[in-house]
């Protein structure tokens, strides 16, 4: 079955965008991003995002194209978003869909965004690991990466760090979840 990775860049506050939904906050990519994080991001060959984490990265210099060759799986009732070779819009429940997916052969599934899908998912038992890098920025308000009412998800530290440009790095694994080497480096 394949693995579910939640990885996502909050604020020390936790939030995931500021009130209107602007990401202008976040620091730039690091070049000194540590080698078990790349050979991650190397598993996933799937990824699965709301509207409007969706939109949102359409705006953004390069829009999708750093998910070039990958299938992405864009949940919306929505039929008039712009579309992007290699994406899919999914108008049925989330939950339904990604156990669906879990189930058919491929690498791991990088759950993109947003809050809303993220609690959904959780909620519903399918995030096998949490990866959280915190940026070093207390927004004070804008839009949460959990929704509540949220169940409560009992998770085992994997790996807790501090990158170069004060990222810090926080990745958990589902208690009742047998830790894949392969998407859990030790530390």
């Amino acid at each position: 079955m394949r693995d579910v990775l939640l990885i996502l860049t909050t604020s020390l506050d936790g939030f995931i965008a500021d009130p209107d939904g602007g990401v202008d906050w976040l620091l730039a990519p690091s070049e000194d991003v540590p080698p078990d994080y790349l050979e991650l991001m190397g598993t996933i060959d799937t990824l699965v995002m709301g509207r409007a984490t969706y939109e949102t990265s359409l705006a953004l210099e390069g829009g999708l194209d750093i998910f070039a060759g990958k299938a992405v799986y864009v949940f919306s009732s929505r039929d008039d978003l712009t579309l992007t070779p290699g994406v899919t819009i999914v108008a049925e429940r989330a939950e339904i869909f990604v156990e669906r997916l879990k189930a058919q052969p491929g690498g791991a599934i990088w759950l993109f965004g947003g809050g809303q899908l993220a609690t959904a998912l959780s909620d519903a038992g399918l995030i096998d690991e949490y990866l959280i890098a915190v940026q070093p920025i207390l927004l004070g308000d804008g839009i949460p990466l959990w929704r509540a009412p949220h169940r409560p998800v009992e998770l085992r530290p994997t790996i807790a760090r501090t990158w170069p440009d004060g990222i810090v790095e926080l990745r958990y694994r589902r208690a009742d979840r047998t830790l894949d080497r392969r998407h859990s480096p030790q530390t």
